[in-house]
């Protein structure tokens, strides 16, 4: 009997073990900081993208721990289900390859056009009516397909959010491109905030989900739960001061 009894407090014990285990989901994050989306500052991970989903998670009993690398190792390390989810991810055939995205986003990323302050440019929606203006871009990101694609705008690119703003108010380019909140956040850095304005409307707006690798047997079951979780959250006043306190605007799922 006292045999049999301890057998089955083991037997207890791992299956406690595995639960608690299981309830840890390792996330994915650039070694670079991509604030106000996610960074890292005084130990602590903050941001909108970041605090949503940690939120979701917290409410649906899951831990998230953060393992960062260089971006090419992130999305081999989620194939290989050596992580478990991204919590800033848009969809693309690609990608779908490897993940299963919850069921609708948690956070957009706009691209935006902004100028000096003083500047007479005037935007109606159509970048043709701008191709006598020099544009600056950081290197490396995606503004919609038209601002991709067109060889009748004139456009520099730029290593960094900091520089692009520089570059701007030294009128080296008319036009800056980029995220609305991360423009705003360089821009607060350098006390440059009142120097800018922003032309509306965006040019580009793209939905970021969180997503689950398939290489988890449970990633479904994972992206039904905080597709559930994440229609409820993002009714309530505290998802949106979170968009609010990082300057992001809310859009209709």
């Amino acid at each position: 009997m006292k045999k049999l009894l301890l057998i089955l407090i083991c037997i207890s014990t791992l299956v406690l073990s595995f639960s608690v285990s299981a309830k840890e989901l390792r996330v994915g994050l650039s070694v670079d900081d991509y604030p106000p989306f996610y960074y890292e500052f005084d130990g602590k991970y903050l941001g909108a993208a970041l605090e949503v989903s940690e939120e979701i998670a917290e409410t649906l009993g899951h831990k998230l721990v953060f393992i960062r690398a260089p971006w090419k190792r992130i999305q081999a390390y989620l194939r290989a289900g050596k992580i478990d989810m991204m919590i800033l991810y848009l969809k693309t055939p690609e990608r779908a390859l490897d993940v299963i995205y919850t069921d609708i986003p948690h956070i957009y990323e706009s691209s935006d056009l902004f100028v000096v302050k003083k500047s007479p440019i005037k935007f109606e929606g159509s970048l043709s009516d701008l191709k006598s203006y020099k544009f600056g871009n950081v290197r490396g990101y995606s503004h919609g397909i038209e601002y991709n694609n067109s060889k009748k705008l004139s456009k520099m690119q730029i290593t960094n959010e900091q520089q692009l703003i520089k570059i701007l108010i030294r009128g080296r380019i008319d036009i800056g491109v980029g995220n609305k909140p991360v423009i705003m956040r360089a821009a607060f850095s350098m006390g440059l905030t009142d120097k800018i304005r922003f032309l509306v409307p965006s040019i580009d707006v793209g939905p970021n989900y969180i997503a689950f690798s398939k290489a988890r047997k449970d990633a479904q079951e994972l992206a039904d739960e905080f597709s559930s979780q994440l229609k409820i959250y993002m009714k309530t006043d505290e998802y949106r001061e979170i968009l609010k306190s990082y300057n992001f605007d809310t859009y209709q799922n």
